[in-house]
């Protein structure tokens, strides 16, 4: 068995951050196990792209991955001969690239600095979870002890929302169920007609990679409620001061008082941006009714506005809506079968509640990820069998305290276990981009330290 006295499992951003926050924190002679696939590690889904149109939706300027040194990434680019600034909205490969080498820099530095043991296989179970040593068994037959450990798993892909007998057996073969993994892109024709699923951040990458690619066939879109995010305005405006405070009342009088200053503002994105450091707070103080309330009711216009996109990027997509190219719906799936040798798609309209069909020989799932599946992660079912993990009430991710610790099932906390990112939506609720997560693995990292310092 192998020893170490952290151990992270995951491989994307929240992981890279939280190796190079430790790195900085950790005394020589202590360890560091890090559980992910070495070739991807630091990138995850979203900086996992090759594709150039593929961008963030924050400019550079606040996307360093250490966030008591914002020019980082800014000095990085200039470094390498990227000539773009901290206004610009980097294509994700770039940023993927600044995540890897400084990991890199930081995992090759010679001077003092803690160990680190790399397994390239991923965490399969968790044979002992305590408060002084968690034990993981690994893909690759070994099995790892740590005093302390981190979790980084990443989303997985969310299904498209229809039972099994909903889709004709025949028509399978248009689907893309997963954007991520089927390179459907290659097997398409510039002509035919594309379906998809969701119209959110995932869409907007699918369509862009299509136009690079010169496609002309038309592009059917089809959502819940027929939104799509709004664009950042460059130069940023400065955020006025926040509307109300966090707890200050129940949640439709905060939303009230949050349009009546988005109203007044010059440019409503300075409202939005002025309770953007007070959003995890705002969320904790709400009840738990106000919250699935949110959920249900406000949550797809709050991310419109708040997840924004690069304005060229908003651009490009309005002029091939302009010009009939894409048409967005607003509806729910109700059904796919094959009719004429394409995918016959029918769904309910959002706002007539009439059944519309449409023929498409491509049927994409740009529904994006799931928050964090406990029953899809092998690690996770596992140990949330034994009673070690538990969902979060809303069942978005783990439940966590406030510290980002793991709850396990009878309400205990795990002292030396934490999750971080996406997973922990519930307690934090802003937590998917990187200004949050790197706050979020530098305070987990010091906690750390300061744990297995005085143990």
């Amino acid at each position: 068995m192998n020893h170490v006295d952290v151990a992270v499992i995951g491989g994307g951003f929240s992981a890279a951050a939280t190796i190079v926050n430790l790195i900085e924190l950790l005394d020589p002679e202590q360890k560091i196990g890090v559980v992910g696939r070495s070739a991807g590690l630091g990138l995850g889904t979203a900086y996992g792209t090759t594709d150039e149109v593929h961008r963030l939706n924050v400019p550079a300027g606040r996307m360093s991955i250490f966030p008591d040194r914002p020019d980082h990434l800014c000095e990085w680019l200039a470094r390498n001969g990227h000539a773009m600034g901290p206004e610009d909205f980097i294509p994700r490969k770039v940023f993927g690239a600044y995540v890897q080498d400084t990991l890199e820099a930081q995992l090759y530095r010679t001077d003092n600095r803690s160990r680190i043991f790399l397994q390239d296989a991923e965490a399969m179970d968790c044979e002992y979870f305590g408060d002084e040593e968690q034990v993981f068994h690994l893909s690759n037959g070994e099995q790892l002890s740590a005093r302390a450990s981190v979790f980084c798993i990443g989303g997985t892909p969310a299904g498209l929302p229809l039972r099994d007998d909903r889709i004709a057996p025949e028509a399978r073969r248009h689907l893309c169920l997963n954007v991520w993994a089927d390179k459907w892109m290659e097997r398409a024709r510039p002509d035919d007609t594309i379906f998809m699923l969701g119209s959110g951040l995932t869409t907007i990458d699918q369509v862009m990679s299509l136009r690079r690619r010169g496609h002309r066939g038309r592009i059917h879109i089809v959502s819940r409620h027929g939104l799509v995010p709004l664009p950042h305005q460059v130069p940023r405006s400065h955020p006025v001061e926040a509307a109300f405070s966090p707890g200050a009342g129940p949640l439709s009088a905060m939303m009230r008082k949050l349009r009546d200053a988005a109203g007044k503002a010059e440019d409503w994105r300075s409202a939005v941006d002025g309770i953007r450091p007070i959003t995890q707070a705002v969320w904790q103080h709400l009840t738990m009714e106000e919250r699935q309330r949110f959920m249900r009711h406000a949550n797809t216009w709050w991310n419109i506005h708040r997840h924004r996109l690069a304005p060229d990027i908003r651009a490009r997509f309005d002029e091939m809506r302009d010009s009939g190219q894409v048409e967005v719906h607003a509806g729910w799936l109700h059904e796919v079968y094959e009719s004429g040798g394409q995918a016959r798609v029918a769904y309910r309209d959002r706002h007539s509640g009439t059944l519309r069909q449409i023929s498409a020989d491509w049927v994409v799932n740009c529904t994006g990820m799931e928050k964090c599946s406990i029953s899809k992660v092998p690690l996770l079912k596992k140990m949330s069998a034994r009673g070690m993990i538990t969902g979060d009430a809303l069942g978005l991710g783990l439940a966590v305290n406030a510290d980002s610790q793991i709850q396990r099932e009878d309400g205990s906390i795990a002292a030396a276990s934490y999750a971080l990112g996406p997973m922990t939506i519930g307690q934090f609720f802003e937590i998917f981009a990187v200004p949050d997560i790197r706050v979020q693995t530098k305070q987990v990292a010091g906690r750390i330290s300061e744990k297995i310092s005085v143990g």
